[in-house]
């Protein structure tokens, strides 16, 4: 069966040039002029892969990975033209294949990577785990999350997901959905949108309630009846919208913006925050109301810092995934880049983890074990999206590392950095667990 594959391009003879090349190449192509009309396109009609530039009008490259990856898991691959190293961070993290700089090279970049991937979603996967086994880790805090997850999953019970940013609370709610028996999981980011557009996505509207509204349209509760729906970030919710959020809760039923009929509900909502709610209830930022309706029960999500043990295990199912998406080998690991990895401290904690192991496949040159020094190249590719105004960045401080063969005390001494000023800079560009000696 030839393979379809939505191209996503405002530029209208770049567009042509790429579909002509993919269609002499066997495949069907799907074109699109910008974001908006590539997932119209993607939601009307059966798409294998998709190819897209990260600028365009109306909704960028970006914005429309995570809309298809919020309906279905197909293979993206994102391009654009001087673009920051940090898009193409951000486009691995949301789920991207791989990111391409453009002009890229089709025949040697593109195709490949392309029949990769398709190879890849075709051949058999180890099943992927389910419930509560989602949540991975055998510390003491995981083994826990997983007795709380099984326990509530079964019941009605809202249930409030509480954890630092990146500690996986949606994986958390998933959990609880697959475990519920529920149908559909519909999942929302209250931060994803503004704040005019929030109340039409989670609760439709009919035709006529606002500019461009040319055909009424169900929202995400009505496409979650029966099933559940998952609010993320709903501490960053704004007054309006906890309001009319209450009143759906209390009742069951909905109106759409722009008036219309009520319509009856059966959803079970699932809710997730890095913020302390009972300080924003207090503040007056967040209902209490509100609050207590979604807090029926709570799961604390510990920080990857509270349970280094797991690290390994994380790290083995996460490089497997990226691999298997990437239509590469699983690289195997070395006890001391393990170490490494447990020896980091993990603000971001395990999204953070993702995103560095991710960066580590991308220089990866596929020959023997991970080692702590294709940890320090992921450093070295990740450095610019930190930001630094300081004369000695991390990439200052990394290739001194280098050409001192591993030795801090001589990159320190190169740099006419006193040891005080190099220790701090080590610590602050998260490079402490990869020195072999100590300034």
């Amino acid at each position: 069966m030839t393979a379809r594959i939505l191209i996503a391009e405002d530029q209208a003879a770049a567009r042509e040039r790429l579909g002509s090349l993919l269609c002499s190449s066997g495949f069907a192509v799907v074109a699109a002029a910008d974001g908006v009309e590539a997932l119209e396109r993607f939601e009307a009609e059966h798409v294998d892969l998709v190819v897209s530039d990260h600028r365009m009008p109306r909704l960028d490259g970006l914005g429309l990975l995570r809309a298809v990856r919020r309906i279905r898991d197909v293979p993206f691959i994102l391009y654009s033209s001087g673009a920051g190293p940090e898009v193409g961070f951000e486009a691995a993290r949301c789920g991207a294949v791989r990111f391409l700089e453009y002009p890229f090279r089709i025949e040697e970049q593109l195709l490949p990577t392309i029949a990769a991937s398709l190879r890849a979603m075709r051949e058999p996967r180890v099943r992927p785990m389910r419930g509560a086994d989602r949540f991975l880790g055998d510390s003491p805090a995981a083994r826990r999350v997983r007795r709380l997850i099984r326990r509530l999953a079964p019941t009605r019970a809202a249930v409030l997901v509480v954890g630092e940013t990146g500690v996986g609370k949606e994986v958390v709610a998933r959990a609880l959905h697959d475990e519920s028996g529920r149908a559909t999981l519909r999942s929302f980011a209250v931060t994803e949108l503004a704040e005019t557009l929030l109340e039409a996505e989670l609760f439709g509207h009919e035709r006529g309630a606002f500019t461009g509204a040319v055909a009424s349209r169900p929202g995400l509760f009505e496409q979650a009846h029966g099933g559940t729906l998952f609010l993320d970030e709903i501490g960053d919710a704004p007054a309006a919208l906890q309001a009319k959020l209450l009143r759906v809760l209390e009742t069951g039923e909905l109106r759409r913006v722009g008036g219309g009929p009520t319509h009856p509900i059966d959803v079970r909502v699932l809710a997730a925050t890095h913020r302390d709610l009972e300080a924003e209830v207090r503040e007056g930022r967040f209902r209490r109301d509100l609050f207590f309706r979604l807090r029926q029960a709570v799961i604390h999500v510990p920080p990857l810092r509270e349970r280094p043990g797991d690290i390994d295990l994380l790290a083995a199912a996460i490089l497997s995934e990226l691999a298997a998406r990437a239509g590469m080998p699983t690289p195997d690991t070395s006890a001391r880049f393990l170490a490494a990895l447990r020896a980091q401290p993990w603000p971001g904690n395990v999204r953070e983890l993702r995103s560095l192991l991710q960066s580590t496949l991308l220089w990866w040159e596929g020959n023997g074990a991970l080692e702590p020094a294709d940890l320090l190249e992921a450093q070295l590719a990740l450095a610019p999206a930190l930001g630094s105004d300081d004369p000695v960045s991390v990439q200052v401080m990394v290739e001194a590392f280098r050409r001192a063969g591993g030795n801090q005390e001589a990159a320190r001494r190169e740099l006419g950095l006193s040891r005080a000023a190099w220790r701090h800079r080590w610590r602050r560009y998260g490079l402490t667990s990869l020195a072999r000696s100590q300034p």
